[in-house]
């Protein structure tokens, strides 16, 4: 008999059932995955369904095994990802179904779950329930420009002499003022 790996500490598995990570086949990955993809649909963490599922059928599993399973594979990775809105939709639900069961007597608890599993909730499934709202725009934007010609030379008639006036007073400030300061 060994002791688990990811388990609870003390837990004893038979040697046979120990399986580690890299010995699971393609089949039994895509089974587990696919249990964890179902109960975060049912507001279950993929930790929780993991070691729920590893004990029931005595076998050693870590959810971070599962969690690189996922991450490694695009397909499942992109389940997982609407997996955990679906996640956030459930805790909201539940945090919901708290609030509306609360007594007096359990007031102060039911705010810290409640508080839980909000921030479980916005954390699985920010754009909607997550502090800070973003509105997405999709579309086309156009921007027109009408540039007026009639202006332009009066435009740069008026750019030039201001420009002129500014060149004769630093010529000025350079020439005429140290010369005056020399005595010349």
């Amino acid at each position: 008999m060994s002791t688990a790996k990811g388990g609870k500490k003390g837990q004893v598995v038979a040697p046979e059932k120990a399986v580690k990570a890299s010995g699971w086949t393609e089949a039994d990955k895509a089974g587990w995955v696919e249990a964890v993809f179902a109960g975060m649909a049912e507001g279950r963490t993929l930790q929780e369904v993991v070691q729920g599922e590893a004990k029931a059928r005595g076998v050693a599993l870590t959810p971070g095994a599962v969690r690189n399973w996922i991450a490694a594979n695009e397909a499942w990775f992109g389940r997982y990802q609407k997996a955990k809105v679906l996640l956030g939709q459930a805790l909201a639900e539940e945090a919901l179904q708290v609030a509306r069961d609360s007594s007096t007597s359990t007031t102060a608890i039911d705010r810290v779950l409640i508080d839980t599993l909000k921030w479980k909730a916005a954390k699985a499934n920010p754009a909607e329930y997550g502090e800070r709202q973003t509105v997405e725009h999709q579309g086309a934007q156009t921007l027109q420009v009408k540039v007026v010609e009639e202006e332009a030379p009066r435009l740069q008639g008026e750019a030039a002499r201001r420009i002129g006036a500014e060149v004769a007073t630093m010529l000025e400030a350079q020439v005429v003022v140290p010369a005056l300061k020399s005595g010349a």
